[in-house]
């Protein structure tokens, strides 16, 4: 009887270790249908589609300009990108704003900016968009209008230089929020 219960228990063992070894070799053969892609910020914000899913506040609309700008600067971002990041990003400015420069002068303007920030070895680190509660909203004859800060944080040589600016953005007819202009802040 003893060896009837252990000749029993022996082969359970041997059951349960085959059935491992089998849902193993099942589970490792699984082909993979998506191999993981890291994503460069960059890249993360030519995914945005503003025409489908434009920006919901006048935060958000000043986190995607933000993005955008770090992007201008950082080395691996290519000419062909920073048109792309040019383009998406007069699709945030005001009808007036955009009146100022046709789209190539925009891009012409902005390369040379960029050409003089990668000499002097300049990017944009970090940056941080005035909070909720700090976007201040008014009214008058131009339309529904909000005022914000955004702190650029620049590196250049080792060393953090903040840069302070004022946004106004104006409220379209569609409901979206976008910027009329900026200034330095004190």
């Amino acid at each position: 009887m003893k060896k009837n219960k252990t000749r029993n228990t022996i082969l359970s063992i041997a059951a349960i270790c085959a059935a491992i070894v089998v849902v193993y070799f099942a589970i490792a053969n699984i082909p993979k249908t998506e191999e993981s892609v890291v994503m460069t910020e960059t890249a993360k914000e030519l995914a945005q589609n503003f025409d489908t899913s434009y920006p919901s506040t006048p935060r958000e609309v000043m986190k995607h300009y933000a993005q955008i700008t770090k992007c201008f600067y950082m080395e691996d971002t290519t000419d062909e990108q920073v048109v792309e990041l040019a383009k998406m990003m007069r699709k945030l400015f005001d009808d007036e704003l955009l009146a100022t420069q046709t789209e190539d002068e925009y891009i012409r303007s902005l390369k040379a900016e960029i050409l003089q920030f990668r000499e002097a070895s300049k990017i944009v680190s970090s940056f941080s968009v005035s909070s909720s509660t700090d976007v201040r909203y008014s009214n008058n004859e131009y339309g529904s209008l909000a005022t914000m800060l955004l702190t650029l944080n620049m590196r250049e040589n080792g060393r953090i230089v903040q840069v302070r600016e004022e946004f106004l953005l104006r409220q379209d007819s569609e409901g979206h929020w976008k910027i009329l202009g900026w200034q330095l802040s004190d």
